[in-house]
Order: C-alpha cells, then sequence, then structure tokens
C-alpha cells in the first residue's frame, strides 16, 4: 500500500468514526431524554440522594431538563409524571431521596412550529422507507444490503484518487450513515429517530436521524463530483475540437 492509498484509508475512516461516533451519541440522547407514550418508551428519572426536604417534581424537572422553557415545564409536570406505581404525579407533589420519577411523553422544541426533536422507532429504512412492512425478511434484507454498500464503498474508495476529495467525504459520510443505521438494526431490530423538520403539524417531513443526514450529504457530495466530472470530460473535449483545425491548417 504506497502513501496516497493509506492516506485516502485513514482519512475515509476517520470521518466514519467520528460520523458513527455522532449518531450514536444522539441517538443515546433521544433514548434516555425523550419519551412517548405511543410506543410506550419512557424517561426515567432518580431524585439524588441530597435533594432537598421540599423539593417538588417540579424543581426536579426544571433542574433535569435545562432546554426546555418554564411553560414547557410546567405542561410536563401537570401531565406527564408517574410514580413506580403508575399513579400521576402533580407538580407541587414533593419527592423523596432515589425516589423514581416516570417521564411518559416528552418532546423538545428547536424551533417553535419547524423543528422538534421527537423519539420514533423506524423498523424501515432512511426516512421511514419500509417501516410499514412486517416481513421477517425485513431485517436481514437490509443487513445485506448494508454489508454489500459498504464493500462497495470500499471498493470504490481503493479506485479514486487522493485529490478527489469531494468524492471522498462523499464515500465517508454515505459509509458512517449506514454503519450508524447498522448499529441499530443489529441492537434493537430498528432505528432510532428523532429529528422532526415542519412547517407547523399540518406539513411534517419523516422521521429521521444523524445517520440519514450523513447519507443525504454524501449522496449530495457525490452528486456534486459527478457534475464536476461531467463538466471536466466536456471542457477536454471541447480542447480537442479546438486544436484540431489549428493542427489541419498547419
Amino acid at each position: 500500500m504506497n502513501k496516497a492509498t493509506l492516506i485516502k484509508f485513514s482519512q475515509f475512516f476517520l470521518i466514519v468514526i467520528v460520523g458513527v461516533a455522532a449518531d450514536q451519541w444522539t441517538k443515546w440522547y433521544a433514548e434516555e431524554r425523550l419519551a412517548t407514550q405511543r410506543l410506550g418508551h419512557e424517561v426515567v428519572l432518580t431524585v439524588p440522594e441530597n435533594v432537598a426536604q421540599e423539593t417538588t417534581v417540579k424543581d426536579v424537572l426544571s433542574t433535569e431538563f435545562t432546554w426546555s422553557t418554564p411553560e414547557q415545564v410546567d405542561t410536563l409536570a401537570s401531565r406527564w409524571v408517574r410514580n413506580d406505581d403508575g399513579k400521576k404525579m402533580r407538580p407541587d407533589d414533593k419527592v423523596e431521596a432515589k425516589q423514581k420519577l416516570h417521564i411518559t411523553n416528552r418532546d423538545v422544541e428547536i424551533i417553535e412550529g419547524y423543528w422538534d426533536f421527537q423519539y420514533t422507532r423506524n423498523p424501515g429504512a432512511a426516512f421511514g422507507f419500509l417501516a410499514d412492512s412486517d416481513s421477517p425478511y425485513r431485517k436481514p434484507f437490509f443487513i445485506v444490503i448494508s454489508i454489500i454498500a459498504m464493500g462497495l464503498i470500499l471498493y470504490i474508495i481503493r479506485t479514486i484518487s487522493l485529490q478527489q476529495q469531494i468524492m471522498l467525504w462523499g464515500l465517508s459520510l454515505i459509509a458512517g450513515g449506514a454503519i450508524g443505521n447498522f448499529i441499530d438494526r443489529i441492537r434493537f431490530s430498528y432505528v432510532i429517530d428523532f429529528i422532526l423538520w415542519k412547517y407547523t403539524d399540518a406539513h411534517r417531513w419523516p422521521t429521521f436521524n444523524v445517520a440519514d443526514a450523513l447519507i443525504v450529504a454524501g449522496v449530495g457530495l457525490m452528486f456534486i463530483e459527478i457534475l464536476r466530472d461531467m463538466k471536466r470530460e466536456k471542457d477536454e473535449q471541447k480542447d480537442i475540437i479546438d486544436t484540431e483545425p489549428a493542427e489541419e491548417s498547419a
């Protein structure tokens, strides 16, 4: 393996590792800090041992969920908190050390009306593709497709030059996204999605994750590189045509 190939694959694996790490960390956040009653997925908070005697449910939520506005904390505390017995708790209920609070529903609003974090599970592909399919072959299908895609990406990496940075980044981002979702499918048989873009609640883009975003960005970079190659070939052909009459005249 020559130096250029070594640098090329080192760059590829570094980008992939960073992409997978970002994807898995954000999914961990979604798993631990978002909740949905529809799927029975809860956020369970444990009250600290050194909690003050007069601490309330609302106080605990305000401390834990610093990204939430006071209004959002009020809604959360008054509607979506249960104790270990499943009994609904009120915002002003006193809590005890090591007591567990079960949050049954929690979203995070990033930009009001446009961007939320909402926990969901996608048994299909990117942006919910094939999510409604109940075939027992769905999981093996996606695993095989992921392995084939990775093999194809590694083969293309071998054939391109180190100077083709746009293509290299595109392939690396696609690989990072594919591996991130592949890890979910192996662990859970579904992919964790949580990023929701919308224009009010009437127009919603399918929920996605960081891995999906990496794949889309990678495909976009590959498309740019393909367009550049087409333009480069067209310019080269034009130069050849322009030089031919001059050679004939000579």
